[in-house]
């Protein structure tokens, strides 16, 4: 096969090493970035995209997020849309190898297919969906094309649960994931891997779970029309964590698809330790990723708002991955400059749970978020939560009863919420007691168990 690769950024040097394959010659290297023109990439001298004419080529694969714009511009310069594939869908078309496939073959069982493992809801949640179906008397197998290495070894001793690790497995053509014939159910869980769904409901039934905000779909605009199309497809039964992942995927796809409501369970952790804020300082505990959609920012603008003797009543503490952009290193730099806020890394399913020992309230500041399991677990163990009203704990939430609401992304009204909190801390205790509630009649593991299992029932 004779490719031309256009785009040669972080894309390209994540997964040039499937272009160097024995049956894939490279003819040409392309880019945009007319800096790069005639200089040598990987031993190939970069050309310009309108010099493609000039080239014999099977296809143009294109490895770049904007690749919808890419695809466009090519057609233009005269290329037929055949001609032209995403970077996803040439790693598709590499096979998993004979160890990895038959490693994870559980004949009779339950395959799981799901975006990387690691310490974020959408992994979590899948956990506690295999765990479930494992306590059932299912065998369990879960398909993922990464993870984090300190999840995975917390993990490792779940011997009931096989792990598989497919680099490619969101992008597999329907050839390549014959594999999964072996399996009883299969269950696709968050929207990234909705194209193996749909690949598969062409033959037999499967169960997709969203949980995604309005930003995942984004990434999947190259393919909007083949998934659109494949969604269609009675096979393919769909179910949503909360109302605004529901609301997020019709907004963007078959508005009259059946989409039923799945909320996940968490297992209960709760000492029978009433809450009561006795100290003087309150500490308030806030777990996300360093990225805009968790609202970080909303929550430092807040701070501003909040008079200085109020502030001395409070203690932040700041827990989850940060990373190394322009936002990131304003929330650390936010941090370091506030003496009642502390970062305490990125940490362990029970490294959180001891913070947790120590918080009074949890803040999510969040600007779209499905059903955040930090909210959730915070009711779990009786803690109030404050949150955004975008988010999908909202739903569950009335506020000043159990739970506090503030307007997504006003900053003064989440400095008022908080100030609200320091002078009424016996109220406090009402609105924990019915958190705990709240908990109890949606969240347990027992109503998760029953729900699952009504999913595998409609899979049979």
């Amino acid at each position: 096969m004779k490719i031309i690769v256009f785009g040669l950024g972080d894309i390209y040097n994540k997964v040039k090493h499937y272009f160097y394959q024995e049956k894939t010659e490279i003819v040409a290297l392309i880019d945009n970035n007319q800096i790069l023109f005639g200089t040598l990439i990987d031993g190939y001298k970069v050309d310009d995209p309108k010099h493609i004419q000039n080239y014999q080529y099977d296809y143009i694969v294109v490895t770049s997020n904007y690749a919808v714009e890419m695809k466009r511009q090519l057609i233009e310069f005269g290329v037929f849309p055949d001609k032209i594939i995403h970077y996803g869908d040439f790693l598709g078309r590499f096979p998993i190898t004979a160890e990895e496939s038959l490693s994870g073959v559980r004949c009779s069982g339950v395959l799981i297919l799901s975006n990387g493992l690691g310490y974020h809801g959408g992994s979590m949640t899948c956990m506690t969906l295999a765990r479930i179906l494992s306590q059932n008397g299912y065998k369990i197998t879960l398909a993922i094309p990464s993870a984090d290495q300190k999840f995975l070894d917390e993990i490792s001793s779940e011997e009931s649960i096989k792990v598989i690790i497919i680099e490619n497995l969101e992008f597999l053509s329907e050839e390549n994931l014959e594999w999964t014939n072996g399996y009883t159910y299969i269950l696709a869980n968050t929207f990234e891997m909705v194209r193996c769904a749909v690949k598969l409901a062409r033959k037999r039934k499967v169960y997709l779970w969203l949980h995604e905000s309005m930003d995942t779909y984004i990434a999947y605009e190259y393919w909007h029309e083949e998934i659109a199309n494949g969604l269609e497809n009675d096979k393919l039964i769909i179910g949503a964590v909360s109302d605004v992942a529901k609301s997020n995927f019709l907004s963007k796809y078959l508005k009259k698809k059946k989409v039923e409501l799945l909320p996940y369970g968490i297992d209960d952790r709760y000492l029978e330790k009433d809450f009561r804020i006795g100290k003087r300082i309150i500490t308030f505990t806030i777990i996300a990723l360093h990225i805009p959609l968790k609202g970080l920012d909303v929550l430092f603008d807040a701070l501003q708002h909040i008079p200085t003797e109020a502030g001395n009543q409070c203690r932040f503490l700041f827990v989850g991955k940060t990373f190394d952009n322009d936002y990131g290193k304003s929330i650390i730099n936010h941090i370091d400059k506030n003496t009642n806020c502390k970062y305490l890394g990125e940490l362990s399913r029970e490294e959180v749970f001891d913070v947790y020992s120590e918080t009074d309230i949890l803040i999510i500041p969040s600007r779209r978020d499905s059903l955040p399991l930090v909210a959730t677990e915070g009711m779990m163990l009786k803690k109030p939560c404050i949150i955004s009203d975008t988010v999908g704990t909202a739903r569950y939430i009335k506020h000043k009863y159990n739970g506090l609401i503030f307007e997504n992304e006003n900053s003064r009204e989440l400095a008022g919420v908080i100030c609200w909190c320091l002078k009424n801390r016996e109220a406090l205790q009402v609105i924990a007691e019915n958190a705990r509630k709240t908990y109890e009649t949606w969240f347990t593991m027992e109503k998760f168990e029953a729900r699952t299992m009504d999913v595998i029932r409609e899979l049979s």
